[in-house]
């Protein structure tokens, strides 16, 4: 709180904060909590269903907001207790007991309360469940009254707007379903059946764990659009039985259980029961159990599913099995156990630590460290002590941090599946988690002191500063170039290099060279043998042979019509000869450049039996390589625009290897041929391929350019063929298309 020693009512008249008579609201309930060598006490607001902890010193204050004693008379009290308060740090408690609607303010020092102030909370508007601590007041009751319609009319908007976002329905008494439930579950929650849960999903771990691959390729079908069906109802009812193990555990240690019903977030199903009076309970152990039920019978029934699946031969059932799994196991720890979403786990982490209502608390300190931070705003007391607060801001940072993040993610999938109806909702979204929450920051700030005259004072042109360069960051980010580089896949490989391949299916009779041996072009590299091509050849020899002599006969009878028959089929015959000629001559292997043989075990090839295209050796010269660059098409423009410029490239090479090369022009067409084996996914490289239908090959998924990037003789010797990297290029795009791409590509 700042430092302001009267507030103004309506009329203009102006009232000393310490005159002002606070009275605790009678719907809070405190409970006395030991915590080791301190007492704290629990908060129970009846009406929202909030718990908040108080330490000794912050409960004696509360003790004495009666309704009767004034700010003063308290602050003097604590003064005779012993209690070191500040009049500013009464002020300030009294403000934050308000703020959360824990107290209600009577305006008048004569015990008239101001109208609007008559013991009774007003609701909060759509939007404001939670005020953070340490915000200034913004009138009294009587000019809250006085703007009473436009906020109301704001409020309801809020609540029309908030409704496209999230919907609650109750739908039955969840204490009647758990009375009903316990009886045949509640054995569950024992220390016995706590032994065979660990065992049961220590076994299915055990199971996922040793055949990983196996369930990876079934877990995969998921992203099948034809089996959303399934996963869809699976999600639905895992999530029912969820929310049912609350209500039995909560049940089995005597807590009265509330409504059980469903909820729409981003028009996802989700079930829901409450439990809060669970923080009644003394025993810590006892509320964990409660808050972790639900992840408890999940991750049961999935270990289940895991033995299931081991179990199963291939089939629907085997593939039903690792959904379950899916859903109930890691989906429900990443979820429900995240200490940074408002489920299970954060509810468990704050009990642990022994802080009702961590996210306010920490959130409340996270935004005063902040406004200390840009503006030098005084940080109010917080009501936790020690390390708690600060733990308390570190949590608030993740959970901002991380909910961006999702939420962002949850947006975009809506709007990118839904169309038009989807960017109303992304649009309601950001306006009701974003744009008003800083707009009303902003406002607070703005509205922090009275102005000095025309001029602004500091947290006005402070704040005017901050909006200032993030306007710039604005604009920089989605018009300028982005400062980062695009990445393009490359591979080193040798330069003109010579592949000699099996022209037919035949054995290898001889092999002339090895491994590193220096060859010139014409040089004999190996012979290969196929008896089955030279018997057809000496039987074609024969056929033709007898054709011609048939030809003969035939003319000196003068038969000139056979004889040009049988000549034609003597012509027929010698062409199949020289096809099968120029086939024997291919089996010898000739060396047809200058270099080295690179193929390592050349010796094993003698006497193997080759298939036709099958790879026998290679020629090349180690001080002569080049870099071929995979272009996509989305980096198209960018590339052309760098090669254009002659720019040096810097290529970084897997083994942390850095060279660099002029870029090249880009080859007239893309191709879905895969350019270099050691580039495919299949291999560890970067491009996505497929099996070819009609062989064992593989092709990209998408078409690709090339283009070829000449290596000098030094850098040549220092890489080797067949290394992968990435190249970098300037980036032609801001950096929120660059993000939209990436986004967009997911």
């Amino acid at each position: 709180m700042d430092d302001q020693s009267s507030h103004s009512t309506r009329d203009g008249a102006t009232i000393d904060p310490l005159s002002v008579i606070v009275e605790v609201d009678p719907a809070v309930e405190f409970s006395l909590r030991g915590q080791r060598t301190q007492t704290v006490y629990v908060a129970n607001d009846r009406r929202t269903g909030k718990f908040y902890r108080f330490g000794a010193r912050e409960y004696h204050a509360v003790t004495l907001m009666d309704g009767e004693r004034t700010l003063g008379e308290i602050y003097r009290q604590l003064q005779q207790d012993g209690l070191l308060w500040s009049e500013v740090d009464v002020i300030a408690f009294a403000k934050e007991l308000t703020q959360h609607r824990l107290a209600v303010v009577v305006t008048a020092a004569d015990d008239a309360r101001a109208p609007g102030a008559t013991g009774e909370r007003p609701d909060p508007p759509a939007g404001e469940a939670e005020t953070e601590p340490g915000v200034a007041a913004s009138g009294t009751a009587a000019g809250k009254t006085a703007s009473a319609p436009p906020k109301r009319w704001f409020g309801v908007t809020l609540r029309l707007l908030g409704g496209l976002l999230t919907q609650r329905f109750p739908l039955a008494d969840g204490d009647r379903i758990a009375a009903k439930l316990l009886p045949a579950f509640g054995i569950l929650f024992g220390v016995p059946a706590m032994i065979v849960w660990a065992v049961l999903v220590g076994a299915g771990v055990g199971v996922v764990w040793s055949n990983a691959d196996a369930f990876s390729a079934e877990v995969r079908r998921v992203f099948d659009q034809q089996l959303w069906l399934v996963l869809a109802v699976l999600w639905c009812v895992l999530k029912v039985v969820h929310e049912c193990g609350h209500a039995v555990c909560a049940k089995y240690h005597g807590v009265r259980v509330g409504r059980m019903g469903i909820m729409f977030f981003l028009f996802a199903p989700l079930a829901y029961v409450d439990v809060t009076d669970a923080w009644k309970l003394v025993r810590r152990r006892d509320r964990v159990q409660i808050a972790l039920a639900g992840v408890y019978v999940e991750l049961a029934i999935g270990a289940t599913a895991a033995l299931l699946w081991w179990f199963c031969p291939v089939g629907f059932t085997k593939h039903l099995a690792a959904q379950v799994f899916l859903v109930a196991g890691p989906a429900t720890i990443l979820v429900n156990a995240n200490p940074l979403l408002r489920l299970d786990g954060y509810y468990v982490l704050s009990d642990l630590l022994e802080i009702p209502n961590l996210r306010a608390h920490g959130r409340a300190r996270l935004g005063a460290m902040i406004e200390a931070l840009l503006f030098r705003i005084r940080m109010p007391e917080s009501p936790l002590a020690g390390w708690r607060k600060d733990f308390a801001a570190f949590h608030a940072l993740c959970s901002v941090v991380f909910q961006l993040v999702w939420m962002s993610g949850l947006v975009f999938a809506i709007a990118t599946w839904a169309k038009g109806f989807g960017i109303l909702i992304a649009i309601v979204a950001a306006t009701m988690w974003g744009v008003l929450p800083l707009l009303r920051w902003m406002f607070k700030i703005w509205t922090l002191e009275p102005r000095n005259g025309w001029g602004l004072n500091f947290y006005q042109r402070r704040l005017l500063g901050i909006c200032t360069l993030v306007c710039l960051g604005v604009q920089y980010a989605t018009v300028q170039s982005s400062p980062l580089a695009r990445r393009v896949p490359v591979v080193v490989q040798f330069q003109d290099e010579q592949i000699a391949r099996a022209p037919v299916d035949a054995f290898v009779a001889s092999v002339f060279v090895r491994c590193g041996d220096r060859v010139e072009r014409g040089t004999l590299l190996l012979e290969l043998d196929q008896p089955e091509l030279v018997l057809q050849r000496d039987q074609l020899m024969d056929q033709r042979d007898v054709e011609l002599a048939k030809a003969i006969q035939h003319r000196q009878r003068s038969e000139l019509a056979l004889s040009e028959v049988a000549k034609q089929n003597a012509e027929s015959l010698e062409r199949r000869l020289a096809e099968i000629d120029d086939q024997i001559d291919s089996m010898r292997i000739l060396a047809t450049r200058s270099g080295k043989i690179t193929t390592p075990a050349t010796n094993q090839l003698l006497g193997r039996y080759v298939k036709q295209g099958e790879e026998l050796l290679r020629v090349s010269d180690p001080q002569e390589k080049e870099i071929l660059a995979i272009v996509a098409e989305d980096t198209l423009e960018a590339y052309k625009k760098a090669s254009s410029s002659k720019q040096v490239a810097s290529i970084r090479l897997r083994g942390g290897v850095s060279i660099t090369a002029p870029l090249q022009d880009l080859q007239p067409s893309a191709s879905r041929t895969l350019p270099h084996p050691a580039l495919a996914a299949t291999a560890g490289g970067p491009l996505a391929v497929q099996m070819l239908q009609q062989s064992e090959s593989n092709e990209l998924v998408h078409p690709q350019l090339r283009s070829v990037l000449p290596l000098d003789p030094l850098t040549s010797m220092a890489v080797q063929s067949g290394q992968i990297g990435r190249l970098t290029i300037p980036d032609d795009r801001s950096l929120v298309s660059r993000i939209w791409d990436h986004l967009q590509s997911r």
